[in-house]
Parts: C-alpha cells; structure tokens; sequence
C-alpha cells in the first residue's frame, strides 16, 4: 500500500529538484506530486512576436493555495484500454487525421482510438489520442470510482503552473525553441521530412515524426514529461477569448450548463514553434477528436485518502 505523499512549498513558486510521485493501481497512471504556490499566468505581448494571442496576453496572478498531483505522462494507449474493458465504453467512430493520400489533416468518419492513423503503430505506451473531451471525462469519472480518489481533468491554471515548473521563459527550458528537442516532441526537422505543412518547424531534430511514446523526452523540474508538445490536452475549462475574470485560485473557469468548446493545452507533434510554449493555449469543440489530441489527469490531495487501495 502506498501512502499519500506530499510535497509543500512555499507559495511564492515551483521548481523543487526532489519531486514525488504515487500510482494507486497497477493500471492507474502515475502521479506527481505539485507543490502549492503562486504564478503569472499568462504571456505578455512583447515576449510574443508575430504569435499573439489576446487572452493569453492578458496576464494574471494566480495562487495554487494546495499541493494538487498531475500525472508525470499523458493517459497512455494501455491505461485507457483497461478504462474501455472494465467499463465497457464504446467511442463512435470518427477522428481529424492526416490523410496520406490527400496529404493533410482530414476528418475521417472510419478513424477510432483503436487505430488512429498515426502513430501507424500504436503501441500501448503511446499517448491515447482520438478522444473527444467527454471520452476524456469518461475516463476520470470511472479512475475516481475504481480507485475512490478524486480523480479529474486539471484546470488550465493548474496545468500551465505545472508545466511552467517555476520557470518564467516561454518554454520551461528557456526561450529558443531550438533548444527544444531534448524536452518536446513538437513539429521540428523529423516531423517536415515526412509532414509537409504550411509553416516553420523548431529548427531542430527530436526524432520522432509523429507521435512518440511517453517520457521519451526530458521532463520539467517537477518531474512532468511532455507538457509540451506530443499532444494536446484537454483540461476543463471551457474555452474563452479573455482571461478578464477568471478564477484567481487555479480553479477551472467554467460556465453554469456546461459549453461547446474547451480549453487545450501543450501544442502537439504538429504545432509549429510559436505555439510550443507553456502559456499557448488552444480549443476545439468538446466532441472533437483528433490523432494530435489526448489529455492526462489531476488529483485533489487534501481530498485523497490516506491509502491508495491498490488493486482495487
């Protein structure tokens, strides 16, 4: 049995060299700790160049009051298996993949998770992908109850103070996406050999074309890989064009009725530099999917209890 773990830090920010981390079942994913803290959230426009993103651009301060635990990898292919055949989930049909033949992103009434088109062999540790955000919600309502920890999707304040790690550049790595193949697999030199698409790639080599297995790259100071890059993911906030009234707690801004559209985070193997960066946030409809979108999970540790009933 492993006990709940906790890593506290001072509010004033992130970035401790011992991190820790947990899994409360052999299928479940494995999570690490975050420490409490505050961060700006947010990138001013003169650090964007010819990258602007209005809502992104109107920073704000906000105050992670609690340690939170996010999971170190993307929501692999084999841990969404064991969700799909312990619940009996089906997922209809439907995907936006790149096409091969019309050589660009296409949607594809054929496509499921089960073969996604790319990677062109899924294996079970690579990140799940052609999931809709309600496949992904699916998933933590059925984590929470198998486990009976309150398991969920994070906000995208949360997600952006985990992946910026206590960092203030625009990558956790720095600023220069060409720094960046050792820690993101995002649209680089690999990807345009085989990709051809209408903008600049990362000016660098990370091996991988398409998607990769997770925790293939060099995680951030919390011990969190792929935060950038890979695929998106979803988190819970339904997508806005503002930041003007968010949440200042690193809660998710939702609206009363649920919305249409959520927030994405991270870029993706197919995104282009200015959008690799731990501030860019993206959308797309709830019920979307696609072969470049996955997601991976939060956990409320003042709510979890003392064991992790492993097994279950």
């Amino acid at each position: 049995m492993l006990q709940l773990l906790l890593l506290l830090a001072p509010v004033a920010g992130v970035g401790a060299a011992d991190f820790q981390t947990f899994k409360d079942c052999p299928t479940c994913p494995e999570m690490a700790v975050v420490p409490a803290g505050t961060f700006v959230m947010g990138t001013p426009a003169s650090e964007l160049g010819d990258a602007p993103s209005p809502a992104e651009t109107q920073t704000t301060v906000i105050r992670i009051a609690r340690p939170f635990a996010l999971g170190r990898y993307e929501v692999t292919r084999g841990e969404f298996a064991a969700f799909v055949r312990d619940a009996g989930y089906e997922i209809r049909a439907g995907c936006r993949n790149w096409d091969d033949a019309l050589s660009r992103f296409n949607d594809d009434a054929r496509r499921t998770w089960l073969d996604p088109g790319r990677p062109v062999e899924p294996g079970e540790q690579h990140p799940i992908n052609c999931v809709s955000w309600a496949d992904a919600q699916a998933y933590v309502q059925w984590l929470a109850r198998k486990t009976g920890q309150p398991y969920r999707l994070p906000s995208a304040a949360e997600w952006e103070y985990a992946a910026r790690a206590g960092s203030t550049t625009l990558r956790f790595w720095g600023d220069d996406p060409q720094d960046g193949c050792d820690h993101a697999n995002t649209y680089d030199r690999s990807s345009r050999a085989v990709y051809r698409l209408g903008w600049d790639d990362a000016g660098c080599s990370d091996g991988y074309p398409d998607l990769a297995p997770v925790g293939q790259f060099k995680p951030n100071s919390l011990g969190l890989h792929d935060m950038i890059g890979n695929v998106a993911e979803w988190t819970e906030d339904c997508w806005t064009g503002s930041y003007v009234g968010r949440p200042k707690d690193g809660s998710a801004w939702t609206w009363l009725g649920g919305c249409e559209r959520r927030v994405l985070r991270g870029g993706s193997w197919v995104v282009p530099p200015e959008r690799s960066r731990s501030g860019y946030h993206g959308e797309a409809a709830a019920t979307d999917r696609a072969d470049y979108v996955g997601f991976r999970v939060a956990l409320d540790l003042d709510r979890r209890t003392r064991s992790s009933r492993e097994g279950r």
